[in-house]
């Protein structure tokens, strides 16, 4: 098994990412199932279809050394065979690193489709020393949450593929209070692609994307320190779906008005295209899974007002 780490700054952030097709090698008979391509529909951005592989590659290169050259190191995984939306990494775990240990969270998805590549990937993270919990007993994918500044709770986006009950089990895996949020619009699935949270507090989100109570709780959330809506014209091309690395954010499209709000905030943003996996429904922060740093137990604050 081809699993190789890059290493970044001590100081910068941990990602994993997974490979875009299966390892070359006499063992293996390549076929049309070694490498990403869309076969089926779970989400309305998808299209069945080859994707441009060279296209695909350069533009996940393009991603990977923007987030080197701010320090990231990140673990890469082997893509898995037949499971072409094995390089949406971030869905299948929720990963963290507490007092020196990492564990994974692993997700239990809705569809089908993707519960096939969960045992090799489970096999992959373990490989890397991660600690597996899980999945929980009802639907919950690695999507629909968005870690709260210094570690002060989780966002959980629910209503469309994850289940509000996987909040207590949240809690308990994480230490830390879990804000539940009901996403209601079907194109903006997952809640990364709905809202962002940078790491000073601003949330830039698209609101018709939640109830009305969710979004009343999300203001109340712990840390957020100012909401900048986004335009749903601009959430449904995946500019949500961001990566902030150091001093930069990386965005997938050309988007004013998200661009802008990055700059408001002190960062600069960074395009980089990823239409060939848009294809695929998912974008930059689904390419990638943060593996998010926890100091100190939090007390819990379940599905606060």
């Amino acid at each position: 098994m081809d699993i190789r780490q890059e290493e970044g700054s001590a100081a910068g952030r941990t990602f994993v990412v997974s490979q875009l097709e299966c390892v070359r090698d006499e063992a293996h008979a390549r076929d049309a199932d070694c490498a990403f391509r869309v076969s089926w529909v779970i989400n309305p951005h998808m299209r069945v279809g080859p994707v441009d592989m060279t296209a695909a590659y350069e533009e996940h290169r393009v991603l990977r050394e923007a987030m080197r050259r701010e320090g990231a190191t990140l673990i890469e995984l082997p893509f898995v065979h037949g499971a072409f939306d094995s390089v949406f990494a971030k869905d299948n775990a929720l990963l963290v690193e507490r007092g020196g240990r990492r564990r994974a969270l692993l997700a239990s998805y809705l569809h089908g489709e993707r519960g096939q590549e969960q045992r090799m990937r489970a096999v992959a993270l373990e490989a890397q020393g991660f600690e597996l919990h899980g999945p929980p007993s009802v639907h919950f994918e690695g999507g629909d949450v968005a870690m709260l500044p210094e570690g002060q709770g989780l966002l959980l986006g629910h209503g469309q593929r994850s289940d509000v009950r996987t909040a207590t089990e949240l809690e308990r895996f994480l230490e830390v209070p879990v804000t539940p949020l009901e996403l209601t619009d079907p194109a903006l699935y997952h809640l990364d692609v709905a809202l962002t949270v940078l790491e000073d507090g601003t949330a830039l989100v698209y609101p018709e994307a939640f109830t009305r109570e969710s979004f009343l709780r999300l203001e109340r959330a712990p840390g957020i320190r100012r909401i900048v809506p986004i335009p749903r014209d601009e959430a449904l091309r995946f500019s949500l779906n961001m990566v902030e690395c150091g001093r930069s954010v990386l965005i997938p499209c050309r988007a004013p008005v998200t661009e802008q709000a990055v700059r408001d905030a002190g960062k600069q943003p960074v395009h980089v295209p990823l239409e060939q996996f848009h294809l695929g429904g998912g974008s930059a922060a689904c390419l990638v899974a943060a593996v998010h740093r926890l100091e100190r137990p939090v007390p819990s604050a379940l599905a606060r007002g």
